[in-house]
């Protein structure tokens, strides 16, 4: 797995991600690809994922792709999440996709999938925050 080093990050804004779990797997041109490896912690009485944890990992994608793209911060504005199905497995991974990168927002989405199930689709607006 690459880290936040190795994608040239800001230390400061991984800091989160390292505290959930998220990894960094592949860089895009429009986006970014971002895993989380699923444990009892994630999952609520009943062995589902619970619904924020699928969010936080979508949402770190997209910033991260954001980030990564356009060399500035950025910060969620908005974000809408369809789930599509309960997560129960072990891996879930969130691809992000920039749609539109504007100033000062951005609007971008992203497919978070457990293997090869398609668990969830999210879009969202980001607000540019300035230089990096």
């Amino acid at each position: 797995m690459q880290t936040a080093r190795d994608w040239n990050l800001p230390s400061r804004s991984t800091v989160f991600n390292r505290f959930v779990g998220i990894e960094f797997v592949e860089l895009h041109a429009d986006g970014a690809t971002m895993r989380l490896d699923l444990g009892d912690e994630h999952r609520d009485a009943k062995g589902i994922v619970h619904g924020g944890v699928v969010f936080t990992l979508a949402d770190s994608a997209i910033g991260t792709g954001i980030y990564k793209v356009l060399g500035k911060p950025c910060t969620t504005a908005e974000m809408k999440i369809n789930y599509l199905r309960p997560v129960t497995g072990d891996v879930l991974t969130a691809r992000s996709y920039i749609l539109t990168a504007g100033t000062p927002l951005v609007v971008a989405r992203a497919e978070v999938h457990s293997g090869a199930e398609h668990v969830a689709e999210v879009l969202s607006t980001f607000a540019v925050l300035g230089r990096a």
